[in-house]
């Protein structure tokens, strides 16, 4: 489950960050600034994977796509093979 929603729980976690400095105030703020960065990059490192894999999926055809396209070579075939047998017996 983690790893299917790892951007929204980096997400949550940065935006905790503040809000922990907030509820309580031992807790020296400047020690959070690199988890805070830390978190947002790992947030963005994810969110790139997730654009990368989006993009490649987009890149490829619908696999209705692609048996309609199928289809139409078939279709073609057919069709060249119609007009090379009818020339032959004229």
């Amino acid at each position: 489950m983690f790893r299917s929603h790892v951007v929204r729980f980096l997400g949550v976690l940065a935006a905790f960050t503040p809000l922990l400095v907030a509820l309580v105030p031992q807790v020296d703020w400047v020690t959070l600034i690199p988890l805070s960065v830390a978190l947002l990059g790992g947030a963005e490192a994810a969110q790139r994977l997730e654009n990368r894999k989006t993009a490649d999926a987009l890149a490829e055809p619908s696999p209705d796509l692609a048996a309609e396209l199928a289809q139409a070579r078939l279709a073609l075939r057919e069709v060249e093979h119609a007009s090379t047998v009818a020339t032959v017996k004229e």
